[in-house]
């Protein structure tokens, strides 16, 4: 209860929040899928959750009507533990979720668990738009015991008031504004409700591989070879006893070849991070 009192008494006064695509101290873009995993549970509670290089054009004319999420980590060995940070435009923390946790040894389901176990504290809460109202009274000076109020300054009878009216011609024509910045953003919550955590992270999967190059199975002795129209050879494939599971090779990298909800995936090691890359084959 405490928790929610202060995201209720915090969270709602910020239009948006801005999830990077890259978080501090990782290696690569949504690395183990923790930017979609963070946008999926911000939506969940209603936020207007953007990555940060599509901003709306009110929010890139002034930062600090959003959030910025961060991912602050107090892992160990064999445990996973995070926690998700809202910093406003100065860089000054807002809230901080509970510190999730996770000891599996797979990174992606690591991040999954320790992230949706992070967003527990939001349980119950949800989030609406509503700004801080600026104080507009006139300002107060204390003397001792002598309080005055600030009188408006005085207009000298030679000088004019600026003429803040400004002529039609000057004013762009609503049509003429894109149409995707004007428009009213839509609740994500009427786009995201129904989509759950794997849906969200295969879609932005397959959104990723959209660039990816067809590659073109040649049958070996031992397997396969793929090659894109070059034609170059970029995989070796060797098969295994289990269909449609392949060792592979490429350039110095090994890893395994699988096929998961109808896509072909290269899993390999870079250093200790196991890393997950989808193909287009066809055989």
């Amino acid at each position: 209860m405490g928790f929610n009192a202060h995201a209720q008494a915090v969270l709602n006064n910020y239009k948006y929040v801005i999830v990077p695509k890259k978080f501090e101290g990782f290696r690569s873009e949504n690395q183990y899928q923790t930017s979609t995993i963070v946008k999926y549970y911000l939506v969940q509670q209603n936020f207007n959750a953007l990555y940060e290089d599509v901003l709306p054009q009110d929010l890139n004319e002034d930062r600090c009507l959003g959030l910025v999420t961060s991912l602050e980590e107090d892992s160990s060995m064999f445990t996973t533990r995070v926690s998700v940070v809202f910093k406003d435009c100065q860089g000054v923390e807002r809230y901080r979720t509970r510190l999730g946790s996770s000891k599996s040894k797979q990174f992606q389901e690591a991040y999954r668990e320790s992230i949706a176990e992070a967003f527990q504290s939001l349980d119950g809460f949800r989030y609406s738009y509503s700004p801080e109202v600026e104080n507009n009274q006139s300002v107060i000076l204390n003397f001792k015991n002598d309080v005055k109020a600030l009188p408006p300054p005085a207009i000298k009878p030679e000088e004019k008031p600026l003429n803040t009216e400004i002529a039609d011609t000057d004013i762009p024509l609503v049509e003429e504004i894109d149409k995707e910045m004007a428009a009213p953003l839509t609740q994500p919550s009427e786009v995201m409700e129904a989509i759950t955590l794997e849906e969200a992270v295969a879609e932005e999967t397959r959104s990723e591989a959209v660039e990816i190059r067809t590659l073109y199975a040649q049958k070996t002795e031992t397997g396969y070879q793929l090659v894109d129209t070059t034609p170059s050879i970029q995989f070796y494939l060797r098969e295994t006893s289990m269909p449609n599971i392949f060792i592979a090779e490429r350039k110095g990298q090994s890893g395994l070849l699988y096929q998961r909800n109808e896509q072909w995936v290269f899993e390999y090691y870079e250093g200790d991070d196991r890393l997950q890359e989808v193909l287009q084959i066809k055989f």
